[in-house]
């Protein structure tokens, strides 16, 4: 494939490699015998200690290193909460709708059933919530890329707590955050009640297979057991390679540098569409490496990437992530490993398949609603048409934490 729009993909070309290997070097050139052999479940208590302090000042978590747990990525802590809440009793999962079709089948994998709850431009509706957990994203919705405003986020507490339930926050880009300062994570909000999950999957590198959860004390034995009955622990090495490029300020200075190349891949994808398809609405705009361009409900969506992949071109069809809804049409653009240079192409190899594919009865590329519109009974649904510049949340009024 020439051009791969993939979301939630780096580009892996940028890996500062031999700051990386220089870290590896100095963690390890006194490190005992002891390391090579079985480690703990939840991790190196060194690397725990820096996750701890780093999450402290850049995402407001709060957290004891003991409650940091060490994982091979966000989607193995998924799995091991899965398990863990299952054995409490937990049968119901609610996740976003629209949101990644992983995390359903992990829910259907572990036992559990899901319940759908809409996404509209202010994130997750807290009306109708259902479900003894609920997987979210609420610095940058994955796909809609919204971000929960603060009203919804009060709402989203109060009925975790009212409820007993959990939330588990996946902050998978929250670091790319940076339009009106980022708001602090959930977790330093309510610590009894979310739990904290990441990775450096989009800041580094996804081979690099380490993440981590910050977990409420009541569930850390349960979070050991389960650990201990599927990998034990994650390589020893590779973490106290971490902790050291984190506490050298390697990580800060990477991600400040990736977070300008993304911001000016994003402003050339933004110019392009505004240029080529200034008809459409594009949202999702304010961070990260994808935004969303919406396409009337009456094309579809899946057969448009079908024939930009024979143009060698990957996009992914924005409809194929949703659960219930039936409203939402569009094309999720992934610029994490776009070149600046290759975009407007792009661009336009998009503009001419939609202007050729398949409509269903009176579907037009002139004329269709707002691309976040909610299905009747889950809330307001907005009436307003999403321009390029629009932010895709209201009402942030909450709590900015240190920037990088």
């Amino acid at each position: 494939m020439r051009y791969d729009l993939s979301p939630l993909v780096p580009d892996v070309r940028l890996f500062p490699l031999g700051r990386w290997l220089a870290s590896g070097r100095r963690a390890t050139q006194h490190v005992s015998a002891e390391v090579l052999g079985f480690r703990e479940h939840r991790g190196e208590r060194e690397l725990r200690e820096v996750l701890a302090d780093h999450l402290g000042r850049t995402r407001g978590v709060i957290a004891e290193p003991e409650q940091v747990v060490v994982t091979q990525g966000s989607g193995h802590s998924i799995d091991l909460l899965l398990r863990v809440l299952r054995g409490r009793g937990v049968e119901r999962v609610a996740l976003e709708d629209p949101s990644h079709v992983n995390q359903r089948a992990q829910v259907l994998a572990a036992g559990m059933s899901v319940s759908a709850q809409p996404v509209d431009e202010e994130g997750v509706i807290v009306d109708g919530l259902d479900g003894g957990v609920l997987i979210c994203t609420p610095a940058h919705q994955f796909p809609t890329g919204v971000v929960l405003s603060s009203h919804r986020r009060r709402e989203l507490l109060e009925w975790a707590r009212a409820t007993g339930s959990f939330v588990i926050e996946d902050d998978y880009d929250a670091e790319f955050g940076e339009d009106q300062g980022r708001l602090r994570s959930l977790q330093g909000i309510a610590p009894d009640r979310v739990i904290h999950i990441s990775s450096v999957s989009q800041t580094l590198a996804p081979a690099l297979r380490l993440g981590w959860m910050v977990v409420p004390t009541p569930l850390l034995d349960d979070v050991d057991r389960h650990r201990r009955l599927s990998d034990g622990f994650s390589p020893p090495l590779d973490q106290l390679a971490l902790a050291h490029f984190l506490r050298s300020g390697h990580h800060v200075r990477h991600v400040r540098s990736t977070r300008a190349i993304y911001r000016a891949r994003r402003e050339i994808v933004l110019q392009a569409l505004t240029d080529q398809l200034p008809q459409l609405g594009v949202y999702g705009v304010q961070a990260g490496m994808h935004v969303v361009l919406s396409l009337p409900t009456e094309l579809d969506d899946s057969d448009v990437a079908d024939r930009l992949r024979c143009q060698r071109v990957r996009v992914p069809p924005l409809s194929p992530l949703c659960i219930q809804r039936v409203d939402l049409s569009g094309l999720i653009i992934g610029y994490g490993c776009l070149h600046e240079a290759a975009i407007p192409s792009v661009v336009q190899r998009i503009t001419t398949t939609l202007r050729e594919g398949r409509h269903r009865p009176q579907a037009s590329l002139d004329s269709h609603r707002a691309p976040l519109a909610t299905q009747a009974g889950h809330g307001r649904s907005p009436t307003h048409k999403h321009s390029h510049a629009a932010t895709g949340a209201s009402g942030r009024d909450g709590v900015p934490v240190a920037g990088l």
